[in-house]
């Protein structure tokens, strides 16, 4: 079907997946938010493989105990300097009372395998994901015959509609059969993961079956019905093969957790409602996959051939050149923005660190993590206009809610909530027993951060009220009996932890140690909780006698720690030493994604420095997310070139042949940490994603920022739909950082009086009703905006 794309929304690539045992990894990644597909292209055999978010096996939970009474014995060590001899204390007590979760991994459904009979070896190849209908193409010729095979994901049905078509003289051979995904991929760094047991496959005329058990007792599966156009079929072994067709529609049913008879007549029974082709089928689904994707859209105004070439190649000038360019950058943002649509949705798990795509059995890393990262991977949706989708965040946990304050009482002998960056399969307790995980305690303010937020962008009061604020009120009554005071003065935080970070002193005696005093995040989390509870509650009429207990507890947080260089101390005990070679993200929370930091000049200048330094030392130990996450505060900082240069080390190190990202720089290109082991890690794309609007546009309740960190690639263009912490949305905004223009519309939501900070060298915009304008600073004060209606923002500079 012929279907009108925006080139700088479609990916072309000029080969199919290339990850020799492992295609699966460079895929073209299809789905509805739960149903997931990856293809990989092979003309003459092609696979894909299926998915399911709510399919994970092999995890186990356990029952928390009680080790509270530990803590006094830990706390003293790390008071006489042994921080090695307390790490161990409260993990050690767990075992030894039985505590023993397993983590759970997401299991792939099935691979789906096409052959086609090819005269030739197939020449002017392509596949191509157009994210603008969430479809995936391979296209190439046999001779003078060019066939096309089309797939999606359906997000009116959830079924996999896939369609072979071909124009030209030859008419299309081809076979189709389910299998179990290739067992290859249960290698793990380590052993080798089991496999699903009891393997069905069943074919009759128009239809093939399979189903496998899973770890939990049920059946998963998928049934398929194939449809063809002239031609005839004939079943061999467990393939139906069909030869001399004009035309081939598949339609796919998966199921998951039923009784494998059962299953596979219900879902025949479904597919055998659908009388509608494959156009219709795709329409249907494109008017509710656009809704989402085009509720915000950038343009960066790169030019046509640029936006016409294979990504492949863009990003193997980006290597030649050293310059990722403005159409790779678009592509970049749309992308990580189709990956959110497609990979998960508001009612369903929150987006993994392999979305839907995941083709490992025993995935490395394949677990949430609460530690920054997954509020990291949701801050896009909140300037991006996709705010329903962080549901699944606020679902997450709101659910285990029990469980969270279970974790308080039984780790530290505290009320409130304590929140571990990983849970446990279907609890909210300790996903495990690594003292990291034991020992820090922020995640819980860190995850209100992201719920207060969305109460500002969405200017929902009915959610302030009765979810937000609750949830903060859980986490900051947790800090008031965990923290210290000490000498009546200022609290400390014992035992502490800066994710993933060991303490310089403590490092080379071992592994990564987990424990430590007094990280600066740790009270960089509890200042903005505190802050946000009071600044919240004030707004919703809440809370008043609280709002006193905080603003005497906000006194209590000690100040932040400077070095000798002027940069950030990690933590703010002196027995805890930095780690030059640590990435330390955490230590940025003042700057991201706490937003007021911009208040104090001097934090705000040594976070600069020291953002500018680790990422000179600690280079090589950084992951794709960390090089991602460094780019959100450099972003965040103001700082253009330093924000485009982790993008374009990502895109030069770490870019696979589908433009997911690799965890690790394998090739050893000098992106980051160099490992053989290179997971595909779709949740950093969401993060640049993410960092390329913080440069774009920032903004508190009271003030939007408007181009705060645009380095040159990005110095023209168009942006729509963008929400901000202000409740208003810049309805379009058009650029041209060359020629000194900026033409803005905004649109309060409800009526409203915010600054707006243009670049420093702005001149006065004129006809506005404001009450000043700062031309030292660029800075438009007191501007008066109605209630829904648009005010034109014409700006020199």
């Amino acid at each position: 079907m012929a279907v009108t794309r925006k080139p700088k929304n479609t990916l072309r690539f000029s080969q199919p997946s290339s990850w020799w045992g492992s295609q699966w990894r460079e895929g073209l990644p299809l789905g509805n938010g739960v149903i997931g597909a990856s293809v990989y292209g092979g003309a003459a055999s092609d696979v894909i493989m299926l998915t399911h978010g709510d399919l994970w096996w092999q995890g186990k939970d356990s029952a928390l105990q009680d080790v509270a009474e530990k803590v006094a014995g830990v706390r003293k060590k790390i008071d006489d300097g042994d921080f090695l001899g307390a790490e161990k204390i409260l993990s050690t007590e767990l075992i030894r009372k039985g505590y023993r979760p397993q983590l759970s991994y997401p299991l792939p459904l099935c691979d789906f395998k096409i052959d086609m009979n090819l005269d030739r070896a197939a020449k002017e190849y392509s596949r191509t994901l157009d994210m603008e209908n969430a479809e995936a193409s391979v296209s190439f010729k046999d001779g003078a015959t060019r066939f096309e095979r089309n797939a999606f994901v359906s997000r009116a049905r959830d079924i996999i509609v896939y369609e072979i078509t071909r124009t030209g003289q030859k008419n299309i051979d081809a076979s189709f059969k389910f299998e179990l995904h290739d067992k290859f991929n249960a290698r793990t760094p380590v052993a080798v993961s089991a496999t699903p047991e009891s393997v069905s496959v069943k074919s009759e005329n128009y239809w093939l079956y399979f189903s496998a058990r899973s770890s939990s007792g049920a059946d998963f599966g998928a049934v398929a019905k194939i449809n063809f156009f002239a031609g005839k079929q004939e079943i061999k072994d467990d393939r139906l093969v069909i030869t001399g067709a004009e035309k081939i529609l598949v339609i796919i049913k998966p199921f998951i957790e039923a009784q494998r008879d059962k299953a596979w007549k219900d879902c025949k029974a479904a597919i055998m409602e659908i009388k509608l082709p494959y156009d219709k089928l795709l329409k249907e689904h494109q008017t509710l996959h656009q809704k989402l994707f085009y509720s915000a859209e950038v343009d960066f105004a790169a030019d046509q051939q640029s936006r016409d070439e294979f990504v492949d190649k863009s990003v193997a000038d980006a290597v030649q050149t050293g310059e990722t360019n403005a159409a790779t950058l678009e592509k970049l943002w749309a992308f990580g923005r189709y990956l959110m649509i497609t990979g998960s949705s508001p009612d369903a798990r929150p987006f993994a660190p392999y979305g839907l795509w995941c083709g490992d059995y025993k995935a490395e890393k394949a677990q949430i993590n609460a530690a920054g990262d997954l509020q990291a991977v949701y801050d896009m949706t909140q300037s991006g206009n996709l705010n329903d989708f962080a549901e699944s965040v606020f679902h997450l946990y709101e659910a285990v809610m029990p469980s969270l304050k279970t974790n308080a009482s039984r780790l530290y002998g505290c009320r409130g909530i304590f929140v571990p960056y990983t849970t446990s399969p279907s609890t909210g307790y300790l996903g495990d027993i690594s003292d990291s995980m034991i020992h820090f305690t922020g995640v819980a303010g860190w995850l209100g951060n992201l719920f207060y937020d969305y109460a500002l962008y969405t200017n929902d009061q009915k959610f302030l009220k009765t979810r937000a604020l609750p949830f903060m009120k859980e986490a900051a009554t947790f800090y008031e009996e965990f923290f210290k005071l000490v000498d009546l003065k200022y609290y400390e935080s014992s035992p502490s932890y800066s994710p993933f970070t060991t303490p310089g002193n403590l490092a080379g005696t071992g592994d990564e140690h987990g424990i430590a005093k007094n990280a600066t995040v740790d009270f960089a989390v509890a200042r903005s909780l505190l802050t946000n509870l009071i600044e919240g509650s004030k707004s919703a009429g809440m809370n008043k006698a609280e709002v006193i207990k905080w603003e005497d507890m906000l006194k209590k947080i000690p100040p932040f720690k400077f070095n000798p260089d002027g940069t950030v101390s990690e933590f703010i005990d002196d027995r805890c030493t930095d780690n030059p070679a640590s990435p330390s993200l955490a230590l940025y929370y003042p700057v991201y994604p706490d937003y007021r930091c911009r208040e104090n000049a001097e934090l705000n200048k040594a976070m600069s420095a020291t953002a500018r330094k680790k990422t000179s030392t600690a280079k090589e130990n950084m992951s794709a997310a960390d090089v991602a996450r460094y780019a959100q505060v450099f972003a965040r900082l103001g700082d253009g070139d330093q924000f485009y240069e982790q993008i374009n080390a990502l895109v030069r190190g770490m870019a696979m042949n589908n433009l997911m990202f690799a965890e690790s720089d394998w090739r050893g290109m000098g992106s980051g940490k160099k490992d053989l082991w290179a997971q595909p890690v779709p949740y950093v794309n969401l993060m640049v994603t993410g960092a390329m609007q913080e440069a774009l546009v920032q903004s508190t309740p009271d003030l939007i920022h408007l181009l705060p960190a645009v380095p040159s690639e990005m110095n023209k263009g168009v942006l729509t739909g963008f929400q901000t912490r202000a409740n208003v949305e810049i309805s379009s905004m058009e650029w041209d950082m060359s020629r000194g223009t900026l033409l803005v519309k905004l649109k309060a939501k409800r009526a409203a009086v915010i600054d707006v900070q243009f670049p420093k060298t702005a001149k006065a915009p004129k006809k506005v009703d404001a009450q000043k304008f700062d031309d030292t600073r660029g800075l438009l004060i007191g501007l008066k905006l109605a209630a829904n209606k648009l005010v034109t923002l014409d700006i020199k500079f």
